[in-house]
């Protein structure tokens, strides 16, 4: 019995000492007074880009439990690959380009032959095709897109199989909204002739981040001069990629390469950053453009891991789910459209609406949302549970404003377009909104408002039935009183 009580004495000082210090590493996390339109705080300057960093340790940042990076590749700019501890949700904001993942243990399913010949040999070129070199003549042809030793050995015979062998390569356009894996490592390159700004949010407070509350990239080639700067203690310390922490005798052996090539993979006297430029051709194997994608029947069977859906565009209106032509239109994506968010348990939304138009009050129920501005400007203003105005201004873009589950947000366009993307922290979000047809003011009977709010019936009724909209209205002035208005075009 005595050791019993011991053992409850000593857990209950250990949830004690754990509450405290958890206290005391986030204090008072969402005790917003005040938010801000946040700019980014570091610049990693790069040989064809750079990366901007948001601090994280902002505190709406700090409330929401995210991070956020934007990615301005240049044109034949390469974001060499790298994973995170973290869920991402990423966004398109300008141009185009082509997007590569590696998802852990799965196979290669891009190959640039469709015929393997089974009596060939080794499928996999490297190791066939320098013990058959100059023996036979091959089809020429086949090499196209190879370069140095690989193009030497398109020239060999047909047996050698495969000259490469690689996983899913996707084209990615403005407007698509990408889901990537913790640990899955991913790579973007600039096949247009204008930037490809890429915006992505990071969820350090998932159960899926077992680390701290800190966003680190992992980097699987290159190196970074400037270092994490944006995590204490590592101000003064490049960032190199992983593979430089292996002795190169090490990497020699796991690669069956020899020490010399090993040195190379450790990028030692590399300095061009993480973003490089890619001289010459980028010929990876990858399908045509896609055009329009018709909507598919699934049941449930056929996605797996390694071939989950990953990309859905966001800036088509005809797939809206509120459209109104001479207001605008928003569209989400949830793990109804996208089953991968489900995992990742983020959820996106995409608004565009014109001037003087405005998103009627409203709250998400169940996430935080992180709101970048990809173009024009609006007056937003923000409520928090308190009944105070946190955030009363303008926001334009490339700016960034986070708002905390339950704060209340009112969004006014005052630029001729007003395009934003938020990211929130739930596969499924869910909004409430305080005035239109859906709103909770709607669902109260007078009764209830007019002795809430100590008005008139006849004034309780104007409240609750004068707009009928459910998400966009205009906002060029008060509605005319005497009963209901006609919906807005």
């Amino acid at each position: 019995m005595a050791r019993l009580s011991s053992l409850l004495s000593f857990s209950l000082a250990l949830l004690i000492f754990l509450h405290g210090s958890t206290a005391q590493q986030f204090p008072n996390e969402c005790q917003l007074d005040q938010l801000n339109a946040l700019e980014p705080s570091h610049v990693l300057k790069a040989e064809a880009g750079r990366i901007e960093v948001w601090d994280h340790h902002a505190p709406q940042l700090r409330c929401s439990g995210v991070s956020f990076v934007r990615y301005i590749i240049e044109s034949k700019g390469l974001y060499l690959p790298s994973f995170f501890s973290t869920a991402k949700l990423s966004f398109v904001a300008k141009g185009q380009g082509l997007m590569g993942r590696v998802v852990p243990g799965c196979a290669e399913t891009f190959q640039d032959s469709s015929v393997f010949q089974p009596g060939g040999g080794s499928p996999f070129g490297e190791g066939q095709g320098q013990g058959q070199q100059g023996q036979g003549q091959g089809h020429q042809g086949q090499g196209q897109g190879q370069q140095g030793q690989q193009g030497q050995q398109g020239q060999q015979s047909q047996g050698q199989g495969f000259r490469d062998m690689h996983q899913k390569v996707e084209h990615i356009r403005t407007g698509d909204t990408i889901a990537t894996h913790p640990g899955v490592a991913q790579w973007f390159y600039n096949d247009g002739n204008q930037p490809l700004v890429i915006v992505s949010v990071l969820d350090l407070a998932s159960h899926q981040n077992q680390l701290d509350r800190n966003p680190r990239p992992f980097y699987l080639a290159g190196n970074n001069p400037q270092g994490q700067v944006w995590i204490e203690g590592r101000e003064q310390q490049p960032q190199k990629n992983i593979l430089n922490g292996f002795t190169p005798e090490v990497l020699a052996k796991a690669f069956k390469i020899d020490v010399r090539t090993a040195q190379q993979l450790q990028n030692q006297q590399d300095n061009r950053g993480n973003i490089i430029r890619v001289q010459g051709p980028f010929s990876v194997i990858r399908p045509p453009l896609r055009s329009q994608r018709p909507q598919e029947e699934v049941n449930g069977l056929e996605e797996t891991i390694c071939s989950a859906r990953c990309t859905d565009n966001l800036d088509d209106p005809s797939n809206a789910d509120v459209y109104k032509p001479q207001l605008g239109y928003i569209s989400t994506l949830n793990s109804y459209d996208l089953p991968i968010l489900r995992f990742l348990r983020l959820s996106a939304l995409r608004g565009s609406i014109r001037q003087n138009a405005m998103v009627l009050p409203q709250w998400n129920a169940n996430a935080n949302a992180v709101l970048y501005v990809t173009d024009g400007e609006a007056h937003v203003q923000v409520v928090n549970d308190n009944g105070d105005r946190v955030f009363d201004g303008q926001i334009s873009q490339g700016q960034l404003l986070s708002i905390p589950q339950g704060f209340s947000v009112v969004k006014r366009a005052t630029s001729e377009q007003f395009r934003w993307i938020e990211f929130k922290t739930n596969a499924n979000a869910q909004i409430n909104t305080l005035a239109g047809r859906t709103s909770v003011l709607r669902g109260l009977p007078l009764e209830v408002i007019s002795n809430g709010y100590q008005i008139s019936l006849e004034e309780a009724r104007r409240v609750k039935f004068n707009t009928i909209e459910t998400t966009l209205t205009h906002s060029s002035g008060p509605a005319s009183y005497g009963g209901p208005r006609k919906a807005d075009a």
